[in-house]
């Protein structure tokens, strides 16, 4: 028999049971990153839920007091870790998927 399974869906075979593990893709992760990472919502998807509320704090704040001037302090921050954010994502997306297929075998 055989089964068709989504791109970023991966089976694992466990006891004569398969289990279907859902990946994380890196080309998602950089799209919302880059038009929403002022949001935090690629680091919701990944799973970084305190992360992504940091990220959500910071822009709106940020952006609700830049026209005192002050609010350009937690978007520099922001745009800092974004830069980061750049070029861990990758790491980050592996590590996750890694977690997730091994936390079933």
């Amino acid at each position: 028999m055989t089964q068709n399974y989504e791109q970023n869906e991966r089976p694992i075979q466990i006891n004569n049971h398969i289990v279907v593990v859902n990946q994380k893709s890196t080309l998602l992760a950089y799209v919302l990153w880059f038009f929403l990472g002022q949001l935090g919502i690629h680091k919701f998807y990944l799973g970084q839920v305190v992360a992504g509320v940091v990220y959500l704090a910071l822009g709106i704040i940020g952006w609700a007091t830049t026209f005192i001037l002050i609010g350009w302090v937690p978007l520099g921050v922001l745009w800092i870790l974004l830069i980061i954010d750049l070029f861990t994502i990758p790491g980050t997306v592996q590590r996750i998927n890694q977690r997730a297929t091994r936390s079933f075998q």
